[in-house]
């Protein structure tokens, strides 16, 4: 379930980040919420690993 979740941020970061040029009046609030979502999508994959082990 991790992996999916982890996944789904990992993605969705890098999809906000890459569209946010198209909107120049939300560009800073894009790529703000698409560096917090790859971040997340990290921290998710961290805890997966420390449980795991």
């Amino acid at each position: 379930m991790a992996v999916l979740v982890s996944l789904a941020c990992l993605s969705a970061g890098a999809v906000l980040a890459v569209q946010a040029g198209r909107y120049p009046a939300w560009t800073a609030r894009m790529e703000t919420a698409g560096g917090l979502a790859l971040v997340a999508g990290l921290a998710v994959i961290g805890a997966g690993l420390k449980v795991s082990v």
